[in-house]
Formats: structure tokens, sequence, C-alpha cells
């Protein structure tokens, strides 16, 4: 019976304790310094393999920037050969990563309605915080959007949290996403602004507003909003200048950061290292270039050929594009360039409702400057040849960096692998992915099934169980 007593009372006591594993805003933060600490938590989780990285590896496998190597013994095989389900663990790791930021920048966010700055230094470091968070979670929900929506003007995007809480949103229609997500950019900006941006320091190793103005100018692309790209994409262009061509190759060994606007530092190899090419602990390689992309570059004069490959063989080449320092795939994860920037005003110069022709070759012009010892003449008669040389440029600049798949999902275009790029382990259907076919649904990545599970108001993308 004592016994018994006893046992009633600690369970009752147990039962009556808070839980020690549940830290609500007010207990938490309690100064600026916890703020900042809860921040680089924050940036921890989407620096991590499954966040900043994602992007990268679900463009380059499931598009034609890749063939498969002989020593592959199935490591990404699921999604270069479109096997791709509402269980995919790539699929899930992409919407808990950029959930997890999210929930967590709000978290921050939350902790600053609360903490008291006591000092005008200590308001300006949080004014910083503010700033960051805002941002990154724009950052990560317009990430969660390339790839679990479709780009048609309509329809659904995600769910966009300001707030964490335990619910069961529902997607958002687009437009509300977009007035969401361009809120939290303008806010961002408005509070990091006057911090300024110095390039090649290490101010791109944290949110700032360059780099804010960049993902404005991004979005409007997506969007197809050109006025709005051009805004703010010359915002960038006017401050922030290229990396001359001779000090191109630098920037993939982390020496050079004069057009990198924002990056996740990789020190060593315990913040992680690049394995989607090949392994980082022995020779075995996953994935070799595909011929199809090699072909696309002037060898000889396009100085990104000899730093984004390595010539093994003749028909062998392998990505060294995260592989240019001391301990294997180990490189800084950049997520926004300023040759984008030049990419992005020169097309939507093109597509503009009256084209700026000109203006659409001056920026491509001022590119292959930089890339190309000598440099190809560029003119445009017409905003086609304009896109056509734009696309091309796209695919050059940005391989490997998590655009491919995106850009022929915005421009509706096929995707095709050419022989030497499919062997026996490659599933043939895999040669050819048309939007407007019934495989085109695999442009859109699938809702997690954990997540259709588990929340009754998200609703799966078409082609999905």
């Amino acid at each position: 019976m004592v016994l018994f007593a006893v046992t009633i009372t600690a369970c009752e006591s147990y039962l009556d304790t808070t839980p020690t594993d549940l830290i609500d805003a007010s207990q938490a933060f309690r100064s600026v310094s916890n703020l900042e600490a809860g921040a680089l938590g924050v940036y921890a989780t989407y620096a991590g393999g499954a966040g900043a990285m994602s992007h990268t590896e679900l463009n380059a496998l499931v598009s034609d920037e890749l063939r498969r190597a002989s020593t592959n013994t199935g490591q990404g095989m699921q999604l270069f050969n479109h096997n791709i389900v509402s269980g995919d663990n790539t699929a899930l790791a992409m919407w808990t990563s950029a959930y997890y930021t999210i929930d967590r920048a709000n978290r921050v966010l939350a902790g600053v309605d609360i903490v008291e700055a006591n000092t005008a230094a200590e308001q300006t470091r949080q004014n910083r915080v503010q700033g960051e968070m805002l941002g990154l979670r724009a950052w990560a929900h317009f990430d969660l959007f390339r790839a679990f929506a479709d780009f048609t003007p309509t329809g659904l995007a995600v769910p966009y949290m300001t707030q964490s809480q335990i619910s069961s949103p529902a997607r958002m229609e687009k437009a509300a996403f977009f007035t969401q997500l361009n809120a939290d950019i303008d806010a961002a900006i408005a509070l990091l602004q006057p911090f300024g941006f110095t390039p090649g320091t290490d101010q791109n190793e944290r949110i700032n507003f360059r780099a804010l103005q960049a993902l404005k100018a991004r979005v409007a692309l997506y969007r197809e909003d050109w006025p709005t790209a051009i805004q703010y994409a010359s915002a960038v262009i006017d401050n922030v200048p290229l990396t001359s061509l001779a000090d191109f190759p630098a920037i993939w060994s982390d020496e050079n950061n004069d057009e990198v606007l924002l990056k996740f530092r990789r020190p060593d190899v315990t913040a992680g290292t690049v394995e989607i090419f090949e392994r980082s602990t022995n020779p075995d390689v996953f994935f070799w270039a595909s011929n199809q992309l090699v072909d696309q570059f002037d060898r000889g004069n396009d100085v990104r050929f000899g730093v984004y490959f390595q010539e093994e063989n003749a028909t062998t080449f392998r990505v060294m594009k995260y592989n240019q320092r001391a301990s294997k795939n180990l490189a800084d994860v950049k997520l926004i360039r300023v040759a984008e920037m030049y990419l992005i005003r020169a097309e939507a110069y093109a597509r503009s409702a009256s084209p700026n022709l000109a203006g659409a070759a001056a920026d491509v012009a001022s590119l292959r400057a930089q890339r190309y010892t000598t440099p190809p003449a560029t003119s445009f008669g017409s905003a086609d040849a304009a896109m056509s040389t734009i696309r091309a440029e796209r695919r050059l600049e940005l391989a490997m960096e998590g655009h491919r798949l995106y850009d022929a999902k915005r421009y509706g275009s096929t995707l095709t692998r050419i022989p030497a790029d499919i062997d026996g382990s490659t599933a043939e259907v895999t040669a050819s992915l048309d939007p407007a076919s019934e495989r085109g649904y695999l442009f859109v990545m699938p809702i997690p099934q954990t997540e259709i599970f588990a929340n009754p108001n998200m609703q799966q993308n078409p082609g999905y169980n």
C-alpha cells in the first residue's frame, strides 16, 4: 500500500510538471544575446544537407545535368530514374528542413517582440536579428514554392507560416503567398539596409540586404514581373561587381567572394560535405557530368569549363564545382551570385512588353566578358533570339547550382538525355521529360505522404497518390 501510494504521488507530481522539452519565447529569449544565439541555430538548420543543397541535388538528378557512373550503387537513383512518389525521402527532407527553419525563425521573431533592448547598440543588434530572420523565413518559403508548386500564375502555393504553432494549415493561393513573401522581403531589406554590404567580405555569410534584393529579383522572374525584376537586379548589379575572368576559379575554391551575395560557409568536414556527385571517403563516383551538358561549353575559350569539370577521358567528366578545396567535396554553398542578376535582368529586358534588346545584349556581353578568353559577339535581332542565348548562358553559368529543372519548368521546355548519358541502370523513360506529357507532373515534387496523413487540410499535387 505504501509503495502504491508513493507511486500515485509520484505520477501526480510528474503529470503536474511543466514539460522541459517545450520552451516558449519568454523563457528562451531574455536578452539580445539570446536572440543572436537563436538566430545562429536557425542558420545551422538550413545550412545542412537537406536545406541549402537539396535544390542543387533535385535539379541535377531529375534534369539532364548528370549521367550515372558505374561505381554508383544506388545513390540518388530514385530521383535520377524519375521514380518520384509521395513517400520520397528527398521530398520529405526538403519539406521538413525548410519548415524546421521557418518554425525556428518564427520562434526567434517571437522573442524579438518580447526582449527589450537596453541600449542603442542592443537595439541595433536586435534589428539585425529581426531582419535576418524575416529574410531567411522568406528564403525558405520561396525554396518550398519552387519545389512543391507549379509556376502557373494562379493556383496553390504552400502554407506560409508566420508564427510557431501546432496546426493544420492549408495550402495558400499564390496571390496571398506572394503578398506575404514580398512583405517579409521588403521588411527585411528595410531593417538590414542600414548595415550596408561590402562585396568580398564575410557579410555574405549571413542574410543581408543585397542578397534580399537579389531574392526579390529572382521572385519577380518566376512571377514574370519584369519591371520589378529589372529594378532589383539593377540595384545589385550597380553596387556589386562581377568576379573577373582571372579570379573566377577562386570563387569555387572559396578564395574570392566578390560576386557572392549569400553563402553558407563550410570551414571543415565537420560542417558537412557535398556528396551528390561522389563519395568523400573513397574514390567512388556516383554521377559524372552529362555529355550533353559538357558539349555546351566552348572548352578552350570558356573559363567555366575547366572550373566546373575535370576530364577523365574523352567521354567522362568529373563534376568539380564543389570540389576545389583541399578536403574532398568541401565547398561553401553559394545561394546566390551577381552573375544570376545579369541573366535575370537580360531576360526581363527581352520579355518585357516593349523588349529592350540592346539592354539584354549588354548584360549578356558583360557576363561573357568575364567568362570567355575571347567573348562571342552578342547582339539580338529579336526577343526570341535573345531568349535563346540567355537560356543557353543560364545553363552554362548556373550549372549544378539548383536551376536547371526549375528553368525548364518556367519555360515549359522538355528535358532530354542523349543516348551517351543513358546506361543499363538508367530507366529508358527518363530520356525525355516533357511538361506537356502525362509525366509532366514530375516537374513538381509531391507533398510528403507524412504531411498528407498528419494534416487533413493539405492537398496533394496532381499525379501523386
